[in-house]
């Protein structure tokens, strides 16, 4: 919560302040995809991505008449050292992160920044960064409690203790 959320917040709130006063700039939060859609066996870090969205998209519509521009970026898997450090960490076992990253389902963090750019100079307030954050995303807004079933049925075999 202290970094995820509270974190986030307090830097949104000096970028804003000082973009306020001078009349333009651009806010770039950053979530994940279980701040567009459930995740399972991660109910905290799913709040606080689900608020930093909440924050950005609430701050994006009070920022517009300031000339003050805020969107939120939710990336899916991309290629960064925490594959090196969080998934060790985490449930995931290595092989299981190599696995993901050589079945291309990870993207490389240069085609993610250009997806994030592009998305920062159409003035997107959602920008969704793997295609399958944007598949996850739409199918969740159009059908919230069938994509909760495949994400139960996805993630089944995971132990919640």
């Amino acid at each position: 919560m202290a970094l995820n959320l509270w974190g986030v917040i307090h830097g949104t709130t000096a970028a804003y302040q000082l973009m306020a006063m001078q009349g333009f700039g651009h806010i770039v939060n950053t979530a994940s995809v279980p701040g567009l859609v459930p995740s399972l066996m991660q109910a905290a870090y799913t709040a606080t991505k689900f608020a930093v969205v909440g924050l950005s998209t609430s701050l994006r519509a009070e920022a517009d008449g300031l000339g003050v521009k805020v969107s939120v970026v939710c990336p899916g898997i991309i290629q960064t050292q925490i594959w090196d450090t969080g998934m060790r960490a985490s449930k995931m076992k290595d092989e299981e992160a190599l696995d993901t990253l050589q079945r291309g389902k990870a993207m490389a963090a240069a085609d993610c920044a250009r997806v994030i750019l592009r998305g920062v100079a159409r003035n997107r307030a959602v920008i969704p960064v793997t295609g399958f954050v944007r598949i996850w995303w739409w199918h969740y807004r159009l059908l919230p409690g069938l994509v909760a079933l495949l994400i139960r049925k996805l993630f089944q075999h995971l132990d919640p203790a």
